[in-house]
């Protein structure tokens, strides 16, 4: 079987301060593509991604970060990529533990591998603790597996599982975890790799309320996708 081709996608938004050490750190650490998603900041974040090594697709207008990974991944797969780690724009996610994804892509079993965090609330809120445990288990129950921890973005995807699981080419917060769903649902086995906790709240681009209500639609129109055929 040839080698697979792996590279790192970073979805941003308004990352002007933090992507270029973000891609710089990537790059020094492992010898892969990175291809930087600038999801219509409207500031600098295009031109501080290009300036450290990343190659950038620039979307006009802010789509979500749903829709920043599925531009992403069609960027990936026309470079000829087989697997893709998807880091937060943030620094949230160490670059250095992108190595302990690798070894999944000698699978050919494997669609998708999350990065599972320590759920507790040593390290992080027990708010976050609780909707995290919740909301994994509410998936778990659709996805018919253990998915360990649906609110990290810290993940490996093979692009031919996405690409096979009719996931939306648009969505928010949201598409993360209908991922999960529909790749499990296809088939695909979903792996783990142990990441460190590295908790930041502010910055982020998360509307708890907004996001609540779009996880709760997802979560009911997703009962589609278990009870269907193919």
């Amino acid at each position: 079987m040839p080698e697979s081709r792996v590279g790192v996608l970073v979805p941003a938004y308004r990352a002007e301060r933090t992507i270029a050490r973000v891609v710089s750190l990537i790059r020094a650490t492992v010898d892969l593509p990175v291809v930087v998603v600038d999801d219509g900041s409207g500031d600098g974040t295009s031109e501080a991604a290009r300036a450290a090594g990343a190659t950038v697709v620039t979307l006009e207008q802010n789509g979500g970060k749903g829709t920043a990974l599925w531009r992403g991944m069609a960027k990936c797969r026309e470079m000829g990529l087989d697997w893709v780690v998807t880091v937060d724009a943030d620094g949230q996610h160490l670059p250095q533990e992108i190595s302990r994804f690798l070894p999944l892509t000698n699978s050919d079993k494997c669609g998708l591998v999350v990065g599972a965090r320590e759920l507790r609330p040593r390290s992080m809120p027990w708010p976050r603790v609780c909707s995290n445990r919740l909301t994994t288990a509410l998936l778990e129950l659709q996805a018919g597996c253990r998915l360990w921890d649906s609110q990290c973005g810290y993940r490996m995807y093979r692009i031919q599982a996405v690409m096979e699981s009719k996931l939306p080419e648009q969505g928010r917060f949201e598409w993360e975890s209908s991922a999960l769903v529909r790749i499990a649902r296809r088939g695909w086995k979903i792996e783990r790799v142990g990441i460190s906790t590295v908790y930041e709240d502010e910055g982020s681009h998360i509307h708890p309320w907004r996001d609540t209500a779009r996880f709760i639609r997802l979560w009911f129109g997703l009962w589609r996708v278990v009870f269907a055929r193919t």
